[in-house]
Formats: C-alpha cells, structure tokens, sequence
C-alpha cells in the first residue's frame, strides 16, 4: 500500500509540474498578445525628411515609460529617425522635441491588445540659425559615447564636449584613447576627452584637452585647479570654462585662466532649479536672488561686474546633461561662423564672443551688421548712436525683451512694438566707453528661460570704462574666499595664499584705474 501511494504521489506532482508549465506558457503567450505596437516616424513638416527626437511618454499609470534600446535619461529617452513602441495596453501621453528650433508636439495615443499601427509625427522647425551662421554647442555633457550622436542629433546640437573625467573617475584610465574628435554628418562634431575640476574653488570645464587631467587625487583645497591650467599651456587648442560663481573666478581671471564666462550652468534645470549649487560657488543673497530664477540672474550679475571692469571675455553654457536630468544642449551657446561649420572654428569665434547664450528664445542680432563681441570706436569727446534690431523666434511667451547698457536695463521692448518696428530697437547712446548686449526672458515660472547676446563693446578714446563699484567687488571678494581656505599652516597654505594675494592686487590696480562709479 505504501508503494502504491508514492506511485500515486509521484503522478500527482508530475501531473502539478505539467499544469504549471502549461499556465507559465499561457501566461506569458497571453502577456504577449496584451501588448500593442506602434511603429513611430518623425519627420520635418517641410521636406519630410526623417529627424532625430527626444520623447517624454507617460503610461496609464502615469509614470514615465522607460523604452529599452534607446538612451534613456530621467523622464525622457531620445531615438533616430523611426521607433518600434511594444507597449501593454491603454492611454498614452507625450511631449515630442526635436532641439529648440521645432515647436513642440504633444498628444496621446491608444493602444488595444493586439494592436499594430503605424503613425508619422511631423515636426515644425520655426527658426533654422544655422542657415543664419550660428552653430549650437554645449561644454558640458556627461553620456555614454554610443549615444552622443543620437542624443546630438535628437537635440540639433551641433558641437558637443563630452566629461569622460572628472574629480571622481577617468573613464580612460588604463585605456587607449585615439582621436578624441568625432566628426559626423558633415557639420557635427564632439570631443571625447572633455573634463572638469570642481572641488572649493568652484568648478572649471575644459574642453579640447588631449588627455585626462590626474584632478582624481587633489584635494578640496589644493592643487589649485590654476596647477592643471599651466599643465595645458602649450596647448593652443584648449579651452577654459569657469563658473560664473565659482569662489575662484577672480583669481583664474586675475591669472588670465578663462576663456569664457558659464552663465548658463548644470544647475540651471528644465524642471525647474537643482535642489544644491555648483560645488564651490559663491552663494548669492537669498533676499535678493531667490530661487532657480535668482541663481540664474546671480551669475548673470557677477559676468557683468567682470564687464563692467573692462574685462572683455565671453558667456557660455553647458547643461550638464548626464550628471543632471538635462537633455544635451538645453543651455547651448550659438557660435556665429563666417561660411561653412568648422570644429577648430567654432571654438576660434567662441573665444571672439561671436555668440548667444539660450536655454529657450533665439535670437539673432544685427547690430550695424556687426556681431557681438565687436567694438565700435570713436575718438576722445566724440559721441556714439548705435541702433539695434534683431529676429527673435520663441516656443515660450515672452515676459520681457530687453537692452542692457553696462548692466543696467536703457530700453525694455514690448513684442508688438517690435513686430511693429520689424525688429529695429530703440537706438543706444554712448558718450563714454562700455558695452551693451541684448536679453529677452520668457514667461516660464518654474525656471529662469533666457536669452542673452555677447556683449558689444563700445571705446571711446583710449580709456575703457572701469567701474569702481565692479572693482570693489572683486576685490572684497578675494578677501573672503582667502579667509575661507581651509588648510593647514604649512607651504600648501602658503603657495595657495600667494596665488590670492596676486589676484588681490591684480583686483586692486583695477580699482586704482577705475574712472566710473
């Protein structure tokens, strides 16, 4: 009997173990029919020609869709020219972006059990600045480099420096490098071997460089980042991107260290501000610059005080895609170029401050059929009237069109009177030195949405104009970060303090010429 009931038993599972395998079956052949497919184009509205994009797709449940095979960031993945959707049934919603030269499609689909279908979504370019000369870059993306080109693509980003180091790894480390730039369709070009150092000083991008920078091992205090700096000065090539906040701006300019300005940084977000700021940046006053919007308006402040001392040196950006929940490209500068896109060109007219810094409206100046970074002169007593006119072409509404003289608002332009004028501004006058630029903000709450020219500058006889206020500035400024250095009494405190008494009197003779308030 015994035996007979283990037989039984024996059947018993077998018989168990086949019923499940047969539900398993079931189960996932009954997943696989629940689901429906949708093979997506994108295309241009005009020529039909097939685009890159980026898509954030919400599910029924109201969480953001991952899609595997494609970079996926945060609440967004980017894709070229035709995706494959296999999706469980329901209701979707979506953004579409194709860079910021497109108006944005939204809308939703429906997908039934079963489902296969095919739809095209055309996308509508409303400005084209590169037919214009101006070419899109950003110094600071941080993605894996099989899909940088999609990603640029999905952007119209056309220069991009890819972080393959910082202060916390060296992705190369032990690696052939090989040619660190990528050229691809004929106008896009990135480079592999972009890096940064952000420790107390603030943080300091650098573009072109051929190697990995050894930043892995400094200390919060020292090196200073200045040590990295005079590794690279044989390097023509190379360029410098300081933080507009960082603590050690002045001393990187008082040592002639930079080469242009961020004013439009990772922590400047599309979704509004990062919760912390740059590593190592100056805080701004909570009373006067709240908020993403105040941050944004705080380094836009600090790069005019370097203006208004007679520093004539660039803006640029860099959305920190990777490291933040940024696209590629969402702070971008334009660079102007005479004739076709060159790589070596475009970092050459960036220098120039041939440019336009935006992380939404665009704008393309014509100012006498000058460009920024130009200086219109007159002789000593003379007067200058320089009249300004721009297209202006935007997805945002808005809020305010303005001309900035030496930091200060001289005319705010109401759109209507724009068209109405076709795009001619109020003129400027100068009876002394100084520069001007052109900024027009939109009406985005949630974030500081910006455009802003490079400066134009203006010299009147010999003399720049230097701002005694702008002056002080700096140079109370170097007083505080020195009394913040937070090293031990030995010769590592002391070389790092010789470097910021340097600045200050590099900041102090500024002052000395000032001859403006």
């Amino acid at each position: 009997m015994v035996g007979g009931d283990v037989r039984k038993l024996r059947n018993l599972v077998r018989l168990t173990m086949i019923l499940i395998g047969a539900s398993a079956c079931l189960a996932a052949s009954s997943a696989q029919a629940a689901k429906g497919v949708l093979h997506l184009k994108v295309v241009d509205s005009e020529t039909k020609a097939p685009l890159s994009a980026r898509m954030h797709l919400v599910n029924p449940r109201g969480n953001r869709q991952r899609i595997p095979g494609v970079p996926n960031l945060d609440d967004h993945f980017s894709f070229t020219g035709e995706l494959h959707l296999e999706l469980a049934p329901g209701r979707y919603t979506f953004e579409m972006e194709t860079g910021p030269e497109y108006r944005t499609r939204s809308g939703y689909f429906e997908l039934k059990s079963g489902d296969e279908d095919n739809t095209t979504l055309e996308m509508t370019r409303f400005v084209d600045m590169a037919a214009d000369g101006w070419w899109s870059g950003d110094l600071f993306v941080q993605r894996g480099e099989i899909d940088i080109e999609t990603l640029m693509l999905a952007e119209d980003l056309h220069v991009a420096v890819n972080h393959a180091w910082d202060n916390k790894q060296n992705a190369y480390e032990g690696k052939p490098v090989g040619d660190p730039l990528a050229i691809f369709g004929g106008d896009r070009a990135w480079w592999r071997l972009g890096g940064r150092d952000e420790r107390a000083g603030g943080r300091m991008i650098f573009a072109n460089v051929d190697a990995p920078l050894a930043v892995q091992s400094a200390k919060p205090e020292y090196p200073s980042t200045l040590s990295f700096v005079n590794e690279l000065k044989s390097n023509a090539r190379v360029h410098r991107a300081a933080d507009a906040t960082a603590w050690d701006l002045p001393l990187w300019i008082a040592q002639d260290a930079v080469d242009s300005v961020v004013i439009a940084g990772p922590e400047l977000e599309s979704k509004g501000g990062a919760a912390k700021p740059a590593p190592g940046s100056r805080p701004a006053d909570r009373l006067l610059y709240r908020g993403a919007q105040g941050r944004a308006r705080w380094a836009q402040q600090i790069y005019f005080h370097l203006l208004n001392c007679g520093i004539r040196i660039p803006p640029s950006a860099a959305s920190g895609s990777g490291a933040t929940s940024n696209p590629p490209g969402y702070n971008r500068v334009y660079v102007h170029l005479d004739g076709e896109f060159s790589y070596d060109a475009w970092w050459r007219e960036l220098a120039a401050g041939r440019v336009m810094v935006t992380n939404g409206p665009m704008i393309r100046p014509f100012v006498e059929n000058r460009l920024p970074g130009d200086v219109f002169t007159a002789s000593a007593g003379e007067s200058l009237e320089i009249e300004v006119a721009l297209n202006l072409g935007t997805r945002d509404k808005i809020a305010y069109l303005e001309v900035l003289k030496n930091g200060q608002v001289e005319h705010e332009v109401r759109l209507d009177d724009l068209v109405k004028n076709q795009g001619r501004l109020p003129k400027i006058h100068f009876d002394e030195s100084g520069w001007f630029l052109v900024r027009a903000v939109a009406e985005v709450p949630e974030t500081y949405r910006f455009a802003l020219t490079g400066p134009y500058y203006v010299q009147i006889g010999d003399q720049p104009r230097i701002s005694k206020t702008s002056a002080q500035f700096f140079y109370d400024w170097v007083f505080e970060r020195a009394a913040a250095i937070q090293l031990e009494a030995g010769d590592q405190r002391n070389e790092i303090l010789e470097m910021h008494r340097e600045s200050r009197d590099f900041w102090r003779d500024i002052f000395e010429r000032a001859n403006a308030p």
